[in-house]
C-alpha cells in the first residue's frame, strides 16, 4: 500500500474530520453511536456488506429487535 492510498483513508484527511471531541475510548457520545450501530446491525456487519447476505442478516437482526 502506497503513502497516498493510506492518506485516503486517514480520517484526519477527510473534510469532516473526526466528528468527536475526543478520542474514541474517552468520548461519551461515541460510544453512545457505537452500541447504537451494534444494537441496529449487530456485530460483525461489516463483513456482510456489500454481499446478498447483507439484506438477510439486517432483516433478522430488525426482527429480533421488534420481538
Amino acid at each position: 500500500m502506497t503513502i497516498k492510498e493510506r492518506n485516503q483513508w486517514d480520517w484526519r484527511k477527510c473534510k469532516g474530520g473526526w466528528p468527536y471531541k475526543k478520542d474514541a475510548l474517552k468520548d461519551s457520545q461515541w460510544k453512545k453511536d457505537r452500541s447504537k450501530l451494534f444494537k441496529e446491525s449487530g456485530n460483525g456487519w461489516w463483513r456482510l456488506l456489500g454481499t446478498p447476505l447483507f439484506r438477510e442478516h439486517m432483516k433478522k437482526i430488525k426482527e429480533q429487535l421488534n420481538d
